[in-house]
């Protein structure tokens, strides 16, 4: 619960300080939406049960444009090294992730 409550917290306060956020010049209306209507899916189909969930807030997951999401790992989760773009960014709300580099040692 504490996951939702800050993310609630979050976008209660960005939606209390402006209806709208401009970045790069572009006016996007902020949505508050309900912990109820978050829809979780697997990020990996092929990880099974062991493998985290996504909640897509807003844009398409599979798709090239931008999107923005929520993701929930399981304990002792690990991901074998793959890469993400220069665009790609991630923001811990509850717990730790720890990101190294490929060649790294476990």
């Amino acid at each position: 619960m504490k996951t939702f409550s800050s993310l609630a917290l979050s976008l209660c306060m960005s939606a209390w300080f402006s209806g709208t956020v401009a970045a790069n010049g572009i006016k996007t209306t902020v949505e508050v939406a309900s912990v109820s209507d978050v829809k979780w899916t697997p990020l990996n189909p092929l990880r099974g049960d062991k493998g985290p969930k996504a909640a897509t807030l807003w844009g398409d997951r599979a798709g090239a444009g931008p999107t923005g999401f929520l993701v929930k790992f399981v304990d002792g989760f690990s991901s074998p090294p793959h890469i993400h773009n220069v665009t790609y960014r991630g923001v811990v709300i509850t717990g730790l992730v720890h990101n190294d580099d490929p060649d790294a040692a476990k």
